[in-house]
């Protein structure tokens, strides 16, 4: 979605108004409160107010706020950045702006470049795996893919259920994948939210194809349809495609998770990683390499890899891997899918029917050169996921 468009820059730049963006959420209440006060300060109509959802327009977000909600920020009609504003304390905010202005005017300030992300990539190591483990039970907030994660370690090191009590999560699912009683709270307006429920059996594919151009592979960011074709929810739709696939072999799925693979490939590719999206104006063509959505990415394709054969998906895996890895080595939720995509890539089981249990390393696939109920691992065929030692960690 558009933000900033060529007419709001040339008036910009013609009444000599900076742009003033207002970063807010559905669900903040107290953004929405601010921004009634901000309405009735003077100062405000000296600048074009643009009230900005930060995450329906989450390209916008990561560019220019340091994740804060809310937050204002100042930009010229060449798109420097004169300020950013972190409060809700509209006194301060008022104050804040008359300096802004006034130093803008008189020239005292000229502005901030934006900047892009791109990020060396790193060798990938099993390190990601103990450091995803560790961080799980030492009591870090644990989401989704950090507990796949530890799940998928106590199947060969059972030892470490005993820290299981000691587990924190950060959101109801985390929690329903240990404990499956507890119910699950999550905004099922976002497609993000949606495949990741497709992704572990809880929601209807349906629900993701309504948000998905079968055509060109883009998918929308929500049910309000104002964005599409970011990078982490292209790999989280493609991601809940191939478990439908997965789980009823129907070709349909496969060939729609292509192509989003496709979209992938053609719009969003980099030469360290993957951008955020295929970009659209001045800020948004900046390139942004985000760690979490490559590692999402990662796991897409290892997981195309897994099911197709196609060496390509594997190199491609690699690449939002070791971007993501070059971005951060220290924050769990990026270690946890990379560790994810790591365990795919090199001690993936290939199972010919689903599996009741969950594992990072297992694809089901429709022939795995064994017999049926058993698992393909390294050249042989085992009976039980619990009788397989990985050769890695």
């Amino acid at each position: 979605m558009m933000i900033i468009t060529a007419q709001l820059l040339n008036d910009s730049k013609f009444y000599e108004k900076p742009i003033l963006l207002y970063f807010t959420t559905d669900q903040c209440k107290k953004c929405e409160e601010l921004y009634e006060q901000m309405k009735n300060l003077y100062i405000l109509s000296k600048y074009y107010a643009i009230q900005v959802n930060a995450i329906e327009n989450v390209e916008y977000t990561v560019r220019l706020t340091r994740g804060v909600i809310p937050t204002i920020t100042i930009l010229t009609p060449d798109l420097k950045i004169l300020g950013i504003i972190e409060s809700v304390d509209v006194k301060f905010i008022e104050s804040r702006l008359r300096d802004i202005l006034d130093d803008y005017k008189n020239k005292k300030i000229i502005g901030l470049t934006i900047n892009g992300f791109i990020p060396e990539p790193l060798e990938l190591s099993p390190f990601v795996i103990y450091d995803t483990v560790n961080k799980v039970i030492e009591g870090e907030p644990a989401d989704s893919r950090m507990i796949e994660v530890y799940l998928t370690y106590t199947n060969i090191y059972k030892d470490y259920l005993k820290a299981k009590d000691k587990i924190k999560f950060q959101d109801s699912l985390a929690e329903f994948l240990l404990n499956k009683q507890a119910k699950i709270n999550v905004d099922k307006k976002y497609l993000a939210n949606i495949a990741m429920l497709v992704n572990y059996g809880i929601a209807d594919i349906k629900e993701v194809l309504e948000l998905l151009n079968k055509d060109t592979g883009e998918v929308y960011r929500s049910s309000l349809r104002e964005n599409k074709g970011i990078l982490l929810d292209e790999a989280l739709a493609g991601n809940a495609l191939l478990t439908a696939y997965e789980s009823s072999f129907d070709e349909n799925y496969l060939t729609l998770a292509i192509r989003i693979a496709n979209y992938i490939k053609e719009n969003l590719q980099h030469e360290k990683g993957f951008k955020d999206i295929k970009g659209n104006d001045d800020i948004t063509n900046i390139p942004y390499l985000e760690p979490i959505s490559n590692a999402e990415t990662a796991i897409f394709f290892s997981r195309l890899w897994n099911i197709t054969n196609d060496e390509s998906y594997k190199s491609l895996s690699l690449k939002g891997a070791m971007s993501a890895l070059g971005a951060s080595t220290s924050n769990p939720k990026v270690l946890a899918r990379i560790s994810i995509a790591y365990m795919k890539l090199y001690e993936s089981i290939k199972a010919n029917q689903v599996l009741n249990i969950i594992d990072s390393r297992v694809e089901i696939v429709k022939d795995n050169n064994c017999e049926k109920g058993k698992l393909y691992y390294d050249g042989k065929c085992y009976t039980s996921i619990h009788e397989i030692v990985p050769k890695s960690f």
